[in-house]
C-alpha cells in the first residue's frame, strides 16, 4: 500500500523542461534557434505578466499573443558570441501536438568560436524548470542544462 502511494505520488507529479535548438548557418553566418515550450506553461507565464489570456495555439488565441510571446521570449533568452551581444529576431511559431516550436534567428556573426546562453524561460513560475540547451556548428554539438539557479552556460566550439 505504502509502494502504491508513493509511486502514485510521482505519476502525479509534472514536470517542466523545454528544448532549445541553436544551429550555426554558415551560408547567412547567423545562428537559427528552435524552442519547444509546453503552451500551458507560456500561457501561465503570460498571464502573470499581461494579465491577458493568450491561448497559444488553440482557435481562440489572443490577437495580441504572438507579440507578447515575442517580447517574453527575446527578454528571457539572449546570446553572446565570441563576446559580443547578438540581436535576435522573432520569426514566429508553430503548433506541434502538446508543444509549440518558437524561432529566433541571430544578427549576423563569422566564425563563432564561444557562445554563452541566458535562459531564463519560465524559471521565473517553475522552480524546477530545466532549460535543456543543444548547440550545432557543422559536424560538432554539445549540450547544457539551465535551471532557476544555473540560467547562463558557456560552450567552447568545437571543444
Amino acid at each position: 500500500m505504502l509502494t502504491l502511494l508513493i509511486c502514485g505520488g510521482w505519476l502525479m507529479h509534472e514536470f517542466y523542461v523545454s528544448l532549445t535548438e541553436i544551429r550555426y548557418n554558415t551560408q547567412t553566418e547567423s545562428f537559427e534557434v528552435s524552442m519547444r515550450i509546453f503552451p500551458d506553461d507560456l500561457d501561465r507565464a503570460l498571464l502573470e505578466r499581461t494579465s491577458i489570456h493568450t491561448q497559444l495555439a488553440s482557435e481562440l488565441e489572443h490577437e495580441e499573443a504572438d507579440s507578447l510571446l515575442m517580447v517574453y521570449l527575446l527578454e528571457k533568452f539572449t546570446m553572446v558570441v565570441n563576446g559580443e551581444e547578438l540581436t535576435l529576431n522573432y520569426l514566429g511559431k508553430e503548433p506541434e501536438s502538446n508543444a509549440i516550436w518558437c524561432y529566433l534567428e541571430s544578427s549576423k556573426i563569422s566564425i563563432p568560436e564561444t557562445i554563452t546562453v541566458r535562459n531564463t524561460i519560465l524559471t521565473e513560475l517553475f522552480p524546477d524548470q530545466v532549460n535543456i540547451i543543444q548547440v550545432y556548428h557543422e559536424k560538432w554539438n554539445k549540450g547544457m542544462l539551465l535551471n532557476h539557479n544555473e540560467n547562463s552556460g558557456s560552450l567552447r566550439i568545437g571543444e
